[in-house]
């Protein structure tokens, strides 16, 4: 814009721990784990309310770099809340319901007033 501020974030993350994969496509990346994802962040210079995430994957798996364009739309009475998604993190969600994987691999209901994940809750979510 040339008014001295910043109107761009760059990111770049390499060191993934494999096996991966591209979002919910399930497409595989390399085994070699040498993935580098860039992104950049920018509001639409037309538009103030929709954000563009430029994001392009750099993988051996491919013969040549993917990217993809994502917009977000502002939505300017939305709440938000911290998601980390760390390494490890056993949590898993089943419809509304969020429970953990405990040490011994059982499926544990995160707050104390949800009961325990029963058959009717996999068949509500698959509908």
């Amino acid at each position: 814009m040339g008014d001295g501020r910043f109107d761009t974030l760059e990111i770049e993350t390499r060191n993934f721990k494999g096996p991966r994969t591209v979002e919910f496509t399930g497409i595989p990346l390399h085994e070699d784990n040498q993935t580098v994802v860039t992104e950049k962040l920018s509001l639409d210079k037309s538009n103030p309310d929709l954000m563009h995430n430029i994001i392009t994957i750099i993988d051996n798996a491919f013969t040549r770099p993917w990217t993809v364009d994502k917009r977000y739309r502002r939505d300017r009475n939305v709440l938000w809340f911290e998601d980390n998604c760390t390494e490890n993190n056993h949590h898993v969600v089943i419809g509304k319901e969020n429970y953990f994987v405990n040490h011994e691999g059982y499926l544990m209901p995160a707050r104390k007033q949800s009961g325990p994940a029963g058959f009717a809750i996999f068949n509500a979510a698959g509908k």
